[in-house]
């Protein structure tokens, strides 16, 4: 059995060296061609970021500045409620109408993500550009939207950024190391597919062992090649 399995290693092996040359441009072609389609044909895109907090209204006195466990848990619960507010079709309409932009409510909501950070009173608003400064502009313009309609939908809360909107001095795609790497993954693992698939499908006789192995049939003797 381990001899068995030797020779079946051994055999892998020289598979893999007698393909070196395919694997090796399979490879690098799929590498360059994922760094030629990041670096240069993908246009990276900006995203820009912007903290808020729900908690109590201004007019709140410092009796009751401190939060008990109800207080926090109706926040948190709150903050979910303002998030689905944030998505609403009549938000994106007025961020358009207001930032004069051209693009569709749907094409509008699919720049833009809303997150409520799991267990806090913090919801996230983003927004995506091609241009880091359109891309702030924008968020700006959604947050004050955002903010006023929250509260005009729920007086009784109380809105304010916790972390303002700075235009985006890296993008967030494409990421360029992460699809060179994936490629050079793929371009091995289909290098290596190629080179078995064609040695299984070579089904000529070159060596004495191919014989014993295609043909069943024991090698008597080997004529030495002369040349002329």
């Amino acid at each position: 059995m381990e001899e068995e399995m030797t020779l079946d290693l051994r055999e892998l092996f020289w598979i893999l060296k007698k393909r070196v040359k395919l694997i090796i441009s399979i490879t690098a072609a799929a590498t360059i061609i994922a760094g030629i389609i990041s670096f240069f044909l993908i246009a990276p895109t900006y995203q820009c970021k912007v903290s808020l907090v729900v908690g109590k209204g201004e007019a709140s006195t410092s009796v009751s500045k401190n939060y008990d466990y109800n207080e926090v848990m109706m926040y948190q619960k709150l903050v979910k409620t303002y998030a689905q507010i944030a998505k609403l079709d009549s938000v994106a309409e007025d961020v358009i109408k207001k930032g004069n932009l051209q693009m569709s409510v749907k094409n509008f909501q699919g720049i833009v993500k809303v997150t409520p950070q799991a267990d806090t009173q913090i919801l996230d608003l983003a927004v995506e550009n091609k241009d880091p400064y359109k891309a702030k502009e924008i968020t700006d313009i959604f947050t004050e939207v955002f903010i006023k309609k929250a509260v005009d939908a729920i007086p009784s809360g109380n809105i304010q950024v916790l972390d303002k909107a700075q235009v985006p001095e890296k993008p967030i795609k494409p990421k360029n190391k992460l699809n060179i790497a994936i490629a050079f993954f793929l371009g091995l693992m289909v290098s290596v597919g190629s080179a078995f698939l064609l040695e299984y499908m070579d089904n000529t006789i070159k060596t004495d062992e191919d014989i014993s192995k295609i043909l069943d049939l024991p090698v008597v003797g080997v004529i030495p090649e002369h040349e002329k």
